[in-house]
């Protein structure tokens, strides 16, 4: 059975589906699908484009948002993941090889609109241990909300009022 762990109500992440997921992704209740996972990575894996025939053969929006392991924390790759946590309809599901990326983007957003300690914790009770990265996510909130370039429409400053970034308790 296909593996969905849930992060917050509007947000799970998983290790990357293969074809027969989709239905899976969809039955459970998911409206969109983020994949984080780069076209070139080693192994045999569904390219993005075929991902998203399938997302789209079961009614799910699609993002292709990826990003190699050494490139998480770059402010881009970041933005893009947040981009698409705003626009995408909810729940979200997203995936990489394992899941672990698409939860340490995800935290990493989290971390832009509340504390660090919260979005990890959050992950605990999901099951992800990423406490290690603290001070690094602490360290990239800081260095988006001091830049003068940083985005400040009204979809970004709502997405910290969500229920998809959590709330520092488990619901």
């Amino acid at each position: 059975m296909f593996e969905i762990t849930l992060v917050t109500p509007d947000f799970a992440i998983g290790p990357q589906p293969a074809a027969k997921d989709f239905t899976a992704i969809r039955e459970a209740g998911y409206a969109a699908v983020i994949n984080v996972r780069p076209d070139d990575e080693n192994g045999k894996y569904l390219k993005s484009a075929d991902a998203r025939a399938l997302a789209e053969e079961q009614s799910l929006t699609y993002a292709f948002s990826p990003s190699d392991n050494h490139a998480l924390f770059e402010i881009d790759i970041i933005d893009q993941f947040e981009r698409a946590l705003i626009e995408l309809p909810k729940p979200i599901f997203a995936h990489c090889k394992s899941g672990t990326r698409a939860a340490i983007l995800w935290a990493l957003v989290a971390s832009r609109h509340r504390e660090a300690k919260d979005a990890i914790a959050d992950l605990r009770a999901a099951g992800q241990k990423i406490e290690f990265l603290e001070d690094e996510l602490r360290e990239s909130a800081a260095e988006v909300r001091g830049s003068p370039l940083r985005l400040k429409d009204d979809a970004l400053l709502s997405l910290g009022r969500s229920k998809l970034l959590g709330n520092g308790r488990r619901n």
